[in-house]
């Protein structure tokens, strides 16, 4: 420890920067060598030797026999770690002063990137929705292929598709696919950073929306507020269905419903994994295919019926009355 416990202050903040936790590491390491160094000194004195001392014979080439193999020692030692004087280190750079450097230049990356990140910071609800659509554009691009195929507009492409998905989930090759794709998306980040580093433009251009007025942004708020509301109604209308059928409010439904979970559980229990998730990839897959489209379309109607049928618990709302001695 230093002389005065006031020269620590300074990494009293420490742990808050980038890469703190290594330079509390790196104080806590030379608190322990300065100890150790102390108990050495202490130690040395009943032999007339000392760090500095040792060092100094063994850069002149002095000291032979055993004083030698002792000063060939220390001068290894002194050689790896530098020359400890006090608090410094002569030589090279502390463990300590290598951790502030990196932290300092830490910092400034982080400088930096929060800067940039503030200037990418737009304001208002209809910019921010411009900003994140343009964003997700290519999810959006790869999310409305997959539901051209589903779709069955082009049959050939869809047929091919189809086919080829539900031979790579018969081979098991799922996981294989999923490393191709994530090898693939590195190697064009590697490619993109050799090839184009410089040449592209990072801007993100957006079409900038027609400006609302103060009336109109609170009426969109209004109006997206509503849709939460309903969501969260609805949400909550699944929630009270889901607890009719296991309170058998509707018995034939509750019926219905366990002989699915039991012809579910059957199904999960005999038959292998890949061949469930081939069955329920053809079933969704091909639903609007030429073959099924009629009855997808008729059972869907009969499926929304009875999910309408089933009656739900009304709610009964309890005010609790506070106590006005209380307030």
């Amino acid at each position: 420890m230093p002389l005065r416990c006031e020269a620590i202050l300074m990494f009293n903040l420490a742990d808050q920067l980038p890469g703190g936790d290594l330079i509390l590491e790196a104080l806590a390491i030379t608190s322990s060598s300065q100890k150790s160094d102390c108990a050495d000194v202490s130690t040395a004195a009943s032999g007339m030797y000392s760090i500095s001392v040792l060092a100094r014979m063994s850069s002149l080439g002095g000291g032979g026999g055993g004083g030698g193999a002792v000063i060939g020692a220390e001068s290894k030692v002194v050689n790896e770690v530098g020359l400890l004087v006090g608090e410094i280190v002569v030589g090279e750079m502390s463990a300590l002063e290598r951790a502030v450097v990196n932290s300092r230049n830490s910092f400034k990356k982080v400088e930096l990137a929060q800067a940039a990140v503030n200037g990418a910071k737009v304001e208002g609800i209809d910019t921010n929705l411009a900003v994140m659509k343009e964003l997700l554009l290519p999810i959006m691009k790869i999310v409305k292929l997959l539901l051209f195929f589903a779709s069955w507009d082009d049959p050939l492409n869809s047929l091919v598709f189809c086919l080829a998905t539900a031979y790579i989930i018969c081979r098991g090759w799922i996981g294989h696919v999923f490393a191709l794709l994530t090898l693939s998306i590195a190697i064009f980040m590697l490619l993109t950073r050799c090839c184009s580093q410089g040449m592209l433009d990072n801007e993100l251009r957006v079409i900038a929306p027609t400006e609302m007025n103060t009336v109109e942004q609170l009426l969109a708020v209004q109006n997206a507020i509503s849709q939460v509301e309903e969501l969260v109604q609805d949400g909550n209308i699944v929630l009270f269905k889901l607890r009719a059928f296991l309170l058998a409010v509707s018995p034939q439904a509750t019926e219905r419903v366990a002989l699915a979970l039991v012809l579910v559980a059957l199904i999960l229990a005999f038959l292998p994994l890949k061949y469930v998730g081939l069955l329920m990839f053809l079933d969704v897959f091909t639903r609007y295919s030429p073959p099924r489209k009629a009855s997808t379309e008729r059972w869907t109607r009969r499926l929304r019926e009875w999910w309408f049928s089933i009656p739900a618990a009304p709610v009964v709302l309890e005010i609790i009355k506070e106590d006005k001695k209380n307030r």
